[in-house]
């Protein structure tokens, strides 16, 4: 199995599940963990981190991505800045 691969379609899963209940777009959120945005999703939808099912949804993930991908982040690429010259 390819890690970034799995990596980049739970990021797309995470990503469309939280700007969802936001009541946003994707593209409008903050660059996050994956670790993190499942921390965030768990966080939304109960009051603890030790509501059933969180323990064993980051050990799935650690195991699928390992610890590097899954608390790494890796930046979106930015849209520079348009320049506007006034003489």
């Amino acid at each position: 199995m390819d890690k970034k691969l799995a990596a980049e379609k739970i990021r797309r899963l995470l990503e469309t599940r939280v700007a969802r209940l936001l009541g946003c777009e994707p593209v409008d959120l903050p660059h996050m963990k994956i670790g993190s945005m499942a921390h965030f999703l768990f966080l939304l939808a109960g009051d603890s981190q030790t509501m059933p099912g969180f323990d064993t949804s980051m050990g799935a993930l650690l195991q699928v991505l390992g610890f590097d991908l899954t608390w790494d982040v890796e930046p979106k690429e930015e849209r520079e800045p348009k320049v506007v010259v006034v003489n």
